[in-house]
């Protein structure tokens, strides 16, 4: 795996799917990978830069783990994460009736001057309440290599983020945001420490 590698393959893929609003990729675990915001978005009238890395991680992630995919592929002047409903939405309601879908991670981006290098956002606990272990496992690892790690700061995955509607919705569903520093995804100077973050989150997703 090289810095290059992951950058070309995420711009391929957004090449290959950009007239569609999103994509989805099937898998062999229960387990869905989201990425809302590989594109950008628009909020409240106002454009939001995409977050690449956070794509890249999701992309990367998926094809080690043979999970299922979701991830926005344009710009349809919405931002799934935050409006009420959308057609992104409606599609994980689907994937989780349908497919079984019992685990939902949704991958952003924090902004390099953040002062943590991951932010896991539960809502005070309320969307991992099903496997609150699981969770520990991820955090305890993190730590354990030297990864600064906030909870719910400075985002929880509150209301009508994708996680709080899902875990809101389907009582069964555990769902967890993860925002990534955009300082180690997206520069190719600090690529060890991205691959040694892939590494952790991918032995982590071997266990569910």
């Amino acid at each position: 795996m090289k810095f290059n590698q992951l950058v070309s393959f995420r711009r391929q893929f957004i090449k290959n799917n950009n007239t569609k609003d999103h994509v989805i990729i099937n898998g062999d675990k229960k387990v869905l990978i989201s990425a809302p915001h590989g594109v950008s978005q628009v909020r409240l009238g106002k454009l939001k830069t995409a977050e690449p890395g956070a794509l890249a991680t999701a992309l990367w992630l998926r094809q080690d783990n043979n999970c299922y995919l979701i991830a926005k592929t344009k710009n349809n002047n919405d931002d799934v994460n935050f409006d009420e409903k959308s057609s992104y939405k409606r599609s994980i309601e689907k994937l989780i009736k349908e497919e079984g879908i019992k685990y939902i991670i949704d991958f952003h981006g924090l902004d390099p001057k953040r002062d943590c290098d991951v932010n896991l956002g539960i809502h005070l606990g309320k969307n991992i309440k099903t496997n609150e272990k699981l969770f520990n496992d991820l955090y305890d690892a993190l730590l354990s290599n030297n990864f600064v790690t906030k909870i719910d700061a400075p985002f929880m995955a509150g209301c009508r983020t994708i996680s709080w509607s899902m875990a809101d919705k389907f009582p069964h569903v555990w769902t967890l945001q993860i925002e990534i520093n955009c300082g180690i995804t997206n520069r190719i100077e600090n690529f060890d420490k991205y691959k040694k973050l892939l590494n952790i989150l991918s032995a982590w997703i071997k266990t569910i």
